[in-house]
């Protein structure tokens, strides 16, 4: 064998020793970085500059005309007086051009009855909810009654007499009835206000009225309110400890703090809206802080982007995370290299031609 063959021969036991080599530290730095387990929480929280910019970068590249318009026209066609405040808000917030004709639409579309009007359709909004004109209505006619004190207790009495009648009683509105009568008298400790804690009950309580709530979220609620009930201590008016358990209403109480923050960052109006994106107690979080950052601009924000995009702008992958993915496929294009050494070299003795014996 001449010195050339030799010489090509090592240089490929050294180049395969140094491709296995590598994939080995590289393999190893892959199962280090695992051990750290970044996939186990690979997102974490945007600040909330970062957060906020992300958002009005994807709004900016979403509300078009070609968006915008079709819903604009729907929402004039069925009169839905909220949509058509929002959607008309985002044509001058992002410069989307309208006709003389469709400003005049909208000018006549939001043009307030008389008092006399208001204040019959308010009456009638607050004897049946069901009759309300627009969220709005909802909002300043049916609720106020609602998220006093009084609506929980007359809640409450509902399902107290229902109960020793021996008829079903709506746990979900038991919990939220009990939630906000002891947010009011302060004997829950969830971490946040009471007063947010109590507006999220009661207006949970009108939301399922209102059938506002997906089934998802009925089946998240309906699990946190299930809670012993002591009826004869309802009836007695006896405190609330002696009523429940007030470890398990606290559970619901978190969860209602977190439309009673939605409430607050928006509207009323707009908070009706935001539950039916909410399906579990995770969503309901998320939705409180982006509240927080996008205020009265939520519901157009969810409505635009939707709520997978909308959450996900909420949050960023780690540099851990980001670091492992780049580890495990520096690993596995590795293996694949050397995997296609091994065939070559295996093609190349099976195609290769056997010496002719010479006599």
């Amino acid at each position: 064998m001449g010195l050339g063959a030799f010489g090509l021969r090592l240089f490929r036991r050294l180049a395969h020793a140094a491709l296995t080599g590598l994939m080995l530290i590289t393999g190893g730095a892959s199962v280090l970085a695992l051990a750290q387990s970044p996939f186990a929480q690979p997102l974490v929280a945007q600040s909330t500059a970062q957060a906020r910019l992300a958002l009005e970068r994807a709004m900016a590249r979403e509300v078009t005309a070609d968006w915008l318009l079709p819903r604009l026209e729907g929402a004039l066609a069925t009169g839905d007086v909220d949509r058509i405040r929002m959607l008309s808000g985002l044509a001058t917030q992002y410069g989307v051009p309208l006709s003389p004709e469709t400003w005049a639409a909208i000018d006549a579309a939001l043009v307030e009855p008389g008092l006399a009007t208001q204040a019959y359709d308010c009456a009638a909004c607050a004897v049946n909810i069901e009759s309300c004109a627009s969220l709005s209505q909802i909002a300043t006619c049916a609720l106020p009654f609602e998220m006093t004190v009084a609506g929980d207790a007359n809640a409450l009495r509902r399902q107290a007499q229902a109960a020793m009648a021996g008829e079903e009683v709506d746990k979900i509105e038991t919990g939220l009835a009990l939630v906000g009568i002891g947010a009011t008298v302060a004997v829950l400790v969830t971490g946040g206000t009471s007063y947010a804690v109590k507006a999220g009950a009661s207006f949970l309580r009108v939301a399922r009225r209102m059938k506002a709530i997906t089934p998802a979220f009925g089946r998240v609620l309906a699990d946190a309110a299930d809670l012993p009930v002591n009826w004869e201590a309802v009836i007695r008016g006896a405190p609330l400890r002696e009523i429940t358990d007030l470890t398990k209403l606290a559970r619901l109480a978190r969860l209602t703090e977190h439309l009673g923050t939605i409430r607050a960052n928006t509207s009323t109006a707009e908070a009706l809206v935001l539950v039916r994106y909410v399906d579990t107690a995770e969503d309901a979080a998320s939705l409180a802080r982006l509240s927080a950052i996008t205020g009265r601009q939520t519901r157009a924000t969810m409505e635009v982007l939707g709520k997978a995009r909308a959450f996900r702008a909420l949050v960023r992958v780690t540099d851990l995370a980001l670091a492992t993915i780049g580890l495990v496929a520096a690993f596995v294009a590795q293996l694949g290299m050397l995997a296609l050494s091994l065939v070559l070299r295996l093609a190349r003795r099976i195609v290769r031609p056997r010496p002719v014996a010479r006599r």
